[in-house]
């Protein structure tokens, strides 16, 4: 059964047990209360009789007092009451703190004094006569108390089930309505597919549900947007391994329509080698990709010396560079501290060194410089090569870019470099920039934060 597991239902019902428990401890002790003050608080007494009673010797003289102090209470059933007046059963004896005492109940039991009656007994000593007591009796009818008292309880009885009916419709619906929020969040949630994107939840303003929202919003945006990404890449993947595909294929059916020489045998072989080449350098690259995507924090991180990493591969970068006919520059401060993984610093470093030897004009520069800045080691890598023009920064970093997707091709580059770069610069919780102009070459810089103790 759906309905009692109902959030609506749970909560409706709780609120109207603990209601009910309120309104049962009001209710009884408004009675008591009422109780208390019917009895204390009635018309003056139908009758106030006194008379005096010699001490009994087992009591003795207790001391004067001017007070009267509680005897005894008894209450007449209206039949008592009836025999009392017709004179049949007028004598009453009763034990008290003070001895047995007799009373001739006829003497402040009237004709006036019609149904039950309450007997109040009041003692105190004499004051003109140490050896008596004097005593104050008060008598009140009680058939007009238990009305009014019946009277109270017929309404509790017949008052509570109609409050409790319309609490619990008021509360439901109320209830419903201010759920309403979570009714919205869940069929948004239930259009959710792999087809249709996204759309924001949208709640009625004030709403306390606006906070779970806004964080709802913002999970399911990042979700989409890491959606739309992976098919962006699943695209972006098969339309680049579809053309070295495509030319494997040709090659292998060129060489098969008929008998080749061993200089057309080996420029095939050179072709697939080539390409297959750039498939694997384009897998190592997306496996990287999905590895660094998936991390939430670096692992085997360590406290490394930046200046001394960079000095290191600045030999390497200096081969590369004469390899290129490129003159190579570094500089850099002394005991740069940072906490990071190395091979993935030297992965980043590499590729952006790469980037430049490969874009940079024969006899020209590539610098690589390192500093403080802030609470931050810059590095800056520096080209003098073709540039970027304005309208492609903002998308060099997003996977499979190319600015000049010809002469990335023809240097085994699938686009990939630069995003592996800024994710890995995230991970060490630090950023990169580029600056760039058109035909007069770039600089790109990297920021990462200096190691604390």
């Amino acid at each position: 059964m759906i309905f009692p597991h109902s959030i609506k239902w749970r909560m409706t019902t709780g609120y109207l047990l603990i209601l009910l428990v309120i309104l049962f401890v009001i209710c009884g002790f408004s009675y008591f209360l009422l109780t208390r003050a019917v009895y204390s608080n009635e018309a003056a007494p139908s009758i106030v009789y006194t008379m005096e009673i010699d001490i009994p010797n087992s009591i003795g003289n207790t001391g004067s007092t001017e007070n009267y102090k509680m005897l005894s209470v008894y209450i007449l059933p209206s039949e008592k009451t009836k025999a009392i007046q017709a004179g049949t059963a007028s004598l009453m004896r009763i034990g008290t703190s003070i001895g047995e005492l007799s009373f001739d109940q006829s003497k402040f039991i009237t004709a006036d004094a019609q149904g039950s009656q309450k007997v109040w007994i009041y003692y105190r000593l004499s004051p003109t006569d140490m050896t008596k007591y004097e005593l104050m009796i008060i008598v009140r009818p009680v058939a007009a108390t238990r009305l009014i008292l019946g009277q109270f309880t017929n309404i509790l009885i017949y008052a509570l089930p109609v409050i409790i009916i319309l609490v619990f419709v008021v509360g439901f619906f109320l209830l419903k309505r201010m759920l309403q929020p979570i009714d919205i969040i869940t069929k948004t949630v239930q259009q959710l597919n792999n087809r249709s994107p996204y759309k924001n939840i949208n709640v009625p303003s004030g709403s306390e549900f606006r906070e779970l929202t806004s964080s709802l919003n913002g999970a399911f945006g990042r979700l989409q947007a890491t959606v739309d990404r992976e098919r962006q890449m699943v695209a972006d993947v098969s339309h680049e391994i579809r053309t070295p595909l495509t030319v494997m294929q040709g090659e292998a059916t060129l060489a098969l329509r008929r008998k080749r020489t061993v200089e057309e045998y080996e420029k095939c072989l050179q072709v697939f080698s080539t390409e297959s080449a750039y498939l694997a350098a384009m897998v190592n690259q997306l496996l990287l990709i999905a590895q660094l995507d998936y991390a939430t924090d670096l692992q085997n991180a360590e406290e490394v010396n930046l200046s001394s990493l960079l000095a290191e591969l600045s030999l390497d970068f200096k081969v590369l560079c004469e390899q290129h006919a490129l003159t190579f520059k570094f500089v850099s401060e002394t005991g740069v501290l940072i906490h990071g993984n190395k091979l993935k610093l030297r992965e980043l470093f590499f590729n952006l060194i790469d980037n430049a030897v490969k874009y940079s004009h024969q006899g020209k520069m590539v610098s690589l410089s390192l500093k403080r800045d802030n609470g931050f080691a810059r590095v800056d890598i520096s080209d003098e090569g073709i540039g970027i023009k304005q309208e492609d920064l903002g998308k060099i970093f997003n996977r499979f870019y190319r600015i000049n997707t010809a002469s990335s091709r023809d240097d085994g580059g699938a686009g990939l470099g630069l995003a592996i770069c800024k994710r890995i610069v995230e991970l060490h919780k630090g950023r990169i920039e580029v600056k760039s102009e058109h035909g007069q070459g770039s600089t790109f810089s990297v920021f990462l934060p200096i190691f604390k103790l």
